[in-house]
This record gives C-alpha cells, structure tokens and sequence, in this order.
C-alpha cells in the first residue's frame, strides 16, 4: 500500500478513566495510560479481567461505556481527538478509516439478513457482487454459495472470516479485534488467525488485538503491551516480552499457560470400579443428524477424563444426555452399572439427581442475577450457612462472598460458586463443560488448581470437556477424542499427546504445541 509505517496513528496520552459509585466514590479504571501504534504495526494486548484491556479498545474507537468517566488525558486517532469528534465525524471514520470486529459472533450478525445483505448495509446499496466475493475470498471463503447464507447456515470460523471480510472491504487504515478467536475451535481459530496476519501482511493497515488468550496474540501481534489494574506494566517486542517477562505480573502470566508436557495433577490409573458406561450410544441432534454416533466409552470412581472435539463433534450433546437433558436414541448408558440414564430428568430419583452434577461453560448463565450467593447456594440443597461457608472455603472463597451478587463478582469468582453449588451435592460425578474458556490464564490456573485439590481430598470422577488440549492433558487421565459424533481415538495423556495415532488429534497437537509460547 505504500505507507510510511513509522506514522503514528493511535495515540493515548496521560488517560485516566474512572467509574463512579455512590458508596466508594471514584475507582480507577486506566490510570495514567500511554499507548502509542504506528501504521502498519500490530500490537497485542493482553490482561486479566478488570485489567482494562478492553476499555482501551473501546476508548480507541471512540466509545466510553455507560458509567465510566475520562477524568484525564487525550485519545488521538489519525491525529484527531476522536472523543471531541461529532458523531457524523466519528460515523464517517467508521468502516473506511477504523473498523471493529467485537467478540461476539451471534451479536454481530442480523440473523435475518443474509451475508450480501449485510455487505449492501455496511458499504451501500451500489456495491458490486464482484467486489463482495473478492473480499469474502481474501478472507478465506471462496464462492458465490456464500452470498445468499444465512448466519445460522455459517460455522463459526465462517461467520468469524465474514466479519474480517466486511472490516476491511473499505480498506480501513485501523483495526481493532476483541477477543477474536474466543468462541472458535482450535483448529479453525488457528486457521483465522493465519488469514488475519496473512491479510495485516499483505494491507499494512495498523492492528489491536484485544485477547486473554497470549497463545493468539503471539501468532499475530509483533509488539505486545500487558496491562494490570488499569495500568501498562510491560510492553515489548512480542517473542521478547514472552521469553524473557520483566515484570512479576507477566511472568505468572506466561507461567500460567497450560503446557502439553507440564501436569497440573499427577495422573492415576488405577482405578476400578465403574461409575459411568456407554455401549454403542446414540444422541440425535434435531430429527435426524447423529449427534453421538456408536460411541463406547468407561469411566471408573475417581478417574479424570477429558473430551476434545471441534463444534459439532458432540462434547455436549453427551454431557447433555448424561443429566438427562436430551434423549437418548438407542444403545446403552448407565450410571454406577444398575442406573439407566436413559431415564427422563423428571423420573429420575433425588440421589440420582444430587450424584450427577453440571457446571456450564458461562456462569452467567447458571447463576440468577438478582439472587445473592447465598441464595444460589441454598435454594435447591437446603444447605445451612456452615455448609455453604465450608464449600466455599473449598473452592477457595470466603465468607464475605455469601451476600455478593454475581454482578459483584469477576467470571473467576462467578465459576467457583458455581462449582461451590454442584459440590453441596456431594455428587459422584462431576461434568464440567468448557468451565475456563472465558477466563484469563492466572484465573483458570486457580480454578484448575482447585479442581486438582478437590479431586484429590473427595475422589470425584470428573468429565472435563475443553478445546484447549493442552489444558486437557495437564490434569486428566485419559482422553476422549470426538469428531462428527464418533470417538476417534482414546489413551492416557502420555498417549495422546506423545503418540496420536489419528490424523485429526496429530493436528490438535501440533497446533497446541505451536502455541506453546514459553
């Protein structure tokens, strides 16, 4: 494109942003924050929860969330204060100088309109379907078929690839990714993040990338800024930054990261008896598509198994249907050898229900946002104050947190009471459904952590379901591998990760160990 990469055209200077309370005054959310990208760069930042992180972002694109205050500093975008521009001024900039793709994919889509539909309501009415399929195609999706889908008729790595394709159709000079790949598998959140380097290579537009993720700002951000309550405590040169940490915060960061060849629990096999069985099941998804196909599989009191798989590949459709939320379509699975899982929610007895218990991947979800913890906690296991004192002490929270609301709570401390809740249950076996894919690296270090305690002083069989195999592998004992319904492989961590025998997990593997940063 012939620019001058070394032009400047973000640039934080002094900002201060506060939000304000009745009770506790100002609390600051960035404080005295420079940041500085020049045309053609790409930086990567990351951060923990509440870090800032994503206010920046925002601050960049001209937008102060409802109830923050910028009390100090100025935010220059092409060399204008993009926060003093007019809303008409900052409407033109966007799409043609500036261009956000936000973290969630189904909020970023009309269901109703079709892909061409959304390209004629960002760029106009007049925009050639020539045009629309040469962008669509430098962003990985070749062929007209494309035109006339719906979002629902897209993947999520498709749906992710048209959001790129529509960023940049205008060829913006900026811009700005939240948290990218976070609702994508590994293997096709690996293939979008290779078309956005290979796209920011060959445009020489300038890059933010907003990720907890260090794995994914490490394959596409040449600087990296880290940032901790509210502040930069480092910022770098990326493979720098991830080798050789200055600060104390980055370095428990990048240790943080799980490792294919570092456990976080020693592993043990040498279980015996049988707590969970499936003899050739069958889950249907809808009135014909084979969500599980034939699948086979044995779990013991006390072992930990993981299950990995792509969308689609039926991790949840099985832990669905072992809590009795989905039907089963034929072949075998039951409980502790003599209990039918096959059984309805509603006809399944109280000591069936308490001894198979679910933590979803979003708390949010799970948790009512008008009802304290406390409240959470009993509502369903009449448990007294003590009881939920010492669950939460287990899971590494005190006492304090019984009147907390979870929009008083961070996403790691919304999932422990969660996990809490199924613990007063005093279940046999524990289902866990991508528990850590929202939190930050420390975070999901800490929950693993607890998981690992837990497992070890109440012996809990577990069934861990993650994209992440290196998180899989640092703390199971043996892994399931899915795709398409159908168990396509199965070993102890060691066996998987030193010898896969199937094409799909060699590449899970070769992907997780691409994205070892340390």
């Amino acid at each position: 494109m012939g620019v001058d990469a070394t032009s400047e055209i973000v640039e934080l200077r002094g900002v201060e942003v506060v939000v304000r309370g009745v009770r506790e005054g100002a609390r600051p959310i960035l404080q005295s924050v420079d940041f500085r990208v020049a045309q053609g760069e790409s930086v990567g930042v990351v951060g923990g929860s509440g870090s800032g992180k994503s206010t920046l972002l925002r601050l960049i694109a001209g937008v102060v969330s409802q109830g923050l205050h910028l009390q100090g500093g100025s935010v220059s975008v092409f060399g204008k204060s993009i926060l003093e521009s007019s809303a008409q001024e900052r409407e033109e900039m966007y799409g043609k100088s500036l261009a956000l793709v936000a973290q969630s994919l189904g909020e970023s889509m009309t269901p109703h309109l079709t892909v061409l539909s959304h390209f004629r309501d960002t760029v106009g009415s007049g925009v050639a379907n020539e045009e629309v399929l040469r962008s669509l195609a430098e962003a990985g999706l070749a062929g007209e078929k494309y035109l006339q889908r719906y979002p629902h008729q897209l993947s999520g790595g498709e749906r992710q690839r048209v959001l790129l394709a529509l960023a940049l159709i205008r060829s913006p000079r900026l811009l700005l990714l939240d948290e990218p790949t976070s609702a994508l598998d590994v293997s096709i959140a690996d293939e979008v993040l290779k078309t956005i380097k290979d796209l920011q290579t060959r445009h020489r537009f300038a890059l933010v990338c907003v990720s907890h993720d260090l794995g994914v700002v490490s394959q596409i951000a040449d600087r990296l800024v880290v940032m901790a309550h509210g502040q930069i405590v480092e910022s770098g040169k990326t493979a720098q930054v991830l080798q050789r940490p200055g600060n104390g915060y980055t370095q428990r960061l990048v240790e943080s990261i799980p490792k294919l060849d570092r456990r976080v629990r020693q592993a043990q096999n040498n279980r015996v008896e049988t707590v969970l069985e499936s003899r050739e099941l069958t889950i249907f998804r809808g009135e014909s598509t084979r969500a599980i196909d034939s699948l086979s599989f044995e779990i013991r009191k006390g072992e930990v198994v993981g299950i990995i798989g792509e969308s689609g590949s039926g991790k949840s459709s099985l832990l669905s249907a072992i809590c009795g939320l989905v039907p089963i379509e034929s072949g075998d699975l039951r409980f502790r050898r003599d209990q039918d899982l096959a059984t309805t929610l509603k006809r399944r007895s109280p000591d069936l229900l308490s001894s198979i218990q679910m933590v979803f991947q979003n708390p949010d979800d799970s948790l009512n946002p008008k009802c304290s913890v406390a409240r959470s906690l009993g509502r369903y296991t009449n448990a007294s104050r003590e009881e939920m004192v010492s669950v939460l002490s287990s899971v590494g929270l005190d006492e304090r947190f019984l009147s907390r609301q979870p929009s008083q709570m961070s996403g790691g401390e919304k999932q422990r009471v969660a996990l809490a809740r199924a613990l007063l249950a005093s279940p046999d076996l524990l289902l866990l459904d991508e528990i850590t894919s929202a939190l930050d690296v420390t975070v999901q270090a800490a929950v693993m952590k607890t998981l690992s305690n837990l497992q070890r002083d109440l012996g809990v069989a577990m069934i861990l379901v993650s994209h992440d195999i290196a998180l899989i592998a640092s703390f199971v004992d043996k892994i399931l591998v899915l795709r398409n319904g159908q168990l396509v492989e199965q070993g102890t961590s060691a066996e998987i990760v030193e010898s896969p025998r199937h094409e799909y997990t060699r590449k899970l593997v070769s992907i997780a160990r691409q994205k070892s940063v340390a």
